[in-house]
């Protein structure tokens, strides 16, 4: 993409600002830190002067640019992809009473498979980590969302299929387990009986899958995390819908309330205390809307989703082998021992999740058992 102005970019602007420019100055980009490690992904603040109707206005916004096949690897492709398609399609434009997309200004589709969009900037009324009263407000306007999309079609043929395998890493099996059963011995003592129970979580993954498959479904954009989140006008405004597609009721509560302390998006020790009562807002906020959902499917699935995730079992094991937890990457400066302490009781929270999830199956299959 050219550094000067252009006329799709001119029209952005012209659409952030409410008005016809007729004239850009200099334009700044600003690179912001986002998948530092993806190549061919930049984003970017861009923000100058546009000549309105005879007025300098100052503008800002967000460009989000993926390159062309040439350069990015199809990860990076299908990503981009799909979250230009989410934006030309109209999903975004009203997908829910309490959650929005940022604005979308522009977009450009090169010559070269390139895709840019130009975004609204969004601020963030709340702190980082995530406070309880955030994620309590986001985990009700991420029940809106799903009950309001429950029993609509979702077959658009860009919406993404594969979270699943996404989250519980079949690739990553085999060494997960070996990490598991080879643990020294003062990772076994610290971490005790959670070792087995991890091992098991591993191998009956296939049956988490099962639960997910058979919940009812609803339009899920799969990394709710706190990354991705921000509270605006008392609304909950989730960026970087690359992943949006289909999934069962409680998928996206999972990934905001587990996977946002995985990364250090939120502390375990705010988290783990308001579990049910998050899990109480989704669930009445999704019956709201779709009243037929059960509280025990919601809970099924909230508590399968988050079984995937048994890779932190892994992970910690060989961090605490090494020397050294699992870093988090929305904290680079924590302490290891803080780091520990945390990610040990997000542990907690995923066996506990997985055994409850296995019971409240095992006892609605007997309670309705299978003819013949």
């Amino acid at each position: 993409m050219d550094e000067g102005p252009n006329e799709l970019l001119k029209s952005a602007v012209a659409e952030a600002v409410g008005g016809r420019v007729t004239a850009l100055g200099e334009i700044k980009r600003t690179p912001l830190e986002y998948d530092a490690f993806l190549a061919h992904r930049s984003v970017s603040r861009v923000r100058g002067i546009a000549a309105v109707g005879g007025t300098d206005v100052e503008w800002s916004m967000i460009e989000k640019r993926t390159e062309g096949p040439g350069l990015a690897t199809s990860y990076l492709l299908d990503n981009g992809a799909r979250e230009f398609d989410a934006y030309a399609s109209g999903v975004l434009d009203d997908i829910a009473p309490g959650v929005a997309a940022p604005r979308l200004y522009g977009s450009e589709l090169d010559s070269e498979g390139g895709r840019t969009l130009w975004l609204e900037e969004i601020g963030h009324d709340g702190t980082r980590p995530l406070d309880a009263e955030t994620i309590l407000a986001a985990a009700h306007d991420l029940g809106q969302m799903g009950g309001r999309w429950v029993g609509r079609e979702l077959a658009e043929p860009w919406y993404f299929t594969e979270w699943i395998d996404r989250h519980s890493q079949p690739e990553a099996v085999e060494r997960g387990l070996r990490s598991l059963r080879e643990a020294r011995p003062a990772t076994s003592a610290r971490l005790g009986d959670r070792l087995v129970a991890a091992e098991r979580l591993v191998l009956e993954q296939a049956r988490y899958r099962s639960f997910l498959e058979s919940l009812p479904h609803t339009l899920c954009h799969h990394d709710a995390v706190g990354a991705n989140l921000f509270r605006s006008d008392s609304r909950t405004v989730l960026i970087d819908w690359e992943s949006i597609g289909a999934g069962p009721v409680g998928a996206d509560l999972a990934s905001l309330l587990f996977s946002s302390v995985r990364r250090g998006d939120a502390r375990a020790g705010v988290v783990v205390p308001i579990v049910d009562e998050a899990v109480n807002r989704y669930s009445e906020a999704l019956r709201a809307e779709a009243g037929h959902i059960t509280p025990e499917e919601i809970r099924l699935g909230f508590d399968a989703a988050i079984a995937l995730r048994w890779k932190l079992a892994a992970d910690i094991v060989a961090g605490m082998d090494a020397g050294h937890p699992p870093r988090r990457g929305s904290l680079p400066g924590e302490e290891p021992a803080a780091a520990l302490e945390d990610l040990i009781a997000l542990l907690d929270l995923l066996l506990n999740s997985a055994e409850r999830a296995r019971k409240r199956a095992l006892s609605q299959l007997s309670a309705n058992p299978r003819p013949g």
